[in-house]
């Protein structure tokens, strides 16, 4: 039996990258899963077989997070067909991958970011808490950036804003839920190589990120997910309100 037998979690973002991951991984660990994609839904069936592979039950389901009636009527479809959801992986995210400049930048890219990377997380979290306070069990995983501690050396002050929003997230309601035996964390990966960071970063910039990473590598996905999958078990049941940086060191 896994760590997280008979545990029912929906994972934001889940069809690639560190989502995906974090379905792997729970899904060994004894949970049944609900994939959430936005828009690819080939890669949404891909993740969903490598769950079932590990004889879970796995649920596939299209819903954009900033989008507060999407979240919605994602959780009240899982809600229906589950009864519930005992585990929330606060994924999703939006970084955009166009260079601009701070001074002529649109609304519309802080706009997006605040609703994709913050709000949408504090929906979702809203839109799962009565059920876990019911059953006096819950875990909460949002996920952050190192961007939301160093900086980001490109300016991008969008990403860097909502992902700072996040991490006070945990701070602000951990205190509200243990009562009810609900946990809340953060985990703040470093640079990971994922298919969004490639398409953010140059393949000339990658050495220079690298470079300053004491471990000498990026991270993968599937070391972020570890985390992640070890905040949603009993092990981690005195582990509330806190940061967890994944980053090989980039930040101290």
């Amino acid at each position: 039996m896994g760590e997280l037998e008979g545990k029912i979690a929906l994972i934001t973002g889940s069809s690639r990258g560190i989502g995906a991951s974090c379905a792997r991984v729970m899904a060994r660990e004894g949970a049944d899963v609900v994939v959430n994609y936005r828009q690819n839904k080939d890669a949404a069936e891909e993740v969903a077989a490598d769950v079932r592979s590990y004889g879970r039950r796995v649920r596939i389901v299209q819903a954009d997070v900033s989008e507060r009636a999407q979240i919605q009527a994602m959780v009240q479809q899982v809600l229906d067909a589950w009864g519930r959801i005992d585990v929330l992986v606060n994924n999703a995210g939006h970084h955009s991958t166009q260079p601009y400049m701070f001074e002529t930048m649109g609304w519309d890219l802080w706009d997006q970011a605040i609703e994709t990377n913050l709000t949408s997380q504090l929906a979702c979290i809203k839109a799962v808490v009565p059920g876990m306070k019911q059953q006096r069990w819950g875990r909460i995983v949002n996920m952050s950036s190192v961007t939301s501690q160093r900086g980001s050396g490109s300016g991008d002050v969008c990403y860097v804003a909502s992902k700072s929003g996040v991490n006070g997230l945990a701070r602000g309601l951990f205190s509200l839920l243990a009562p009810f035996g609900i946990t809340i964390n953060t985990v703040s990966p470093g640079t990971t190589d994922t298919d969004l960071t490639r398409a953010v970063l140059t393949p000339e910039r990658i050495p220079q990120y690298v470079a300053r990473i004491p471990i000498g590598r990026m991270g993968t996905p599937d070391e972020v997910a570890e985390v992640v999958s070890f905040l949603c078990s009993d092990r981690a049941a005195y582990i509330t309100g806190q940061l967890i940086a994944v980053n090989g060191g980039e930040y101290v």
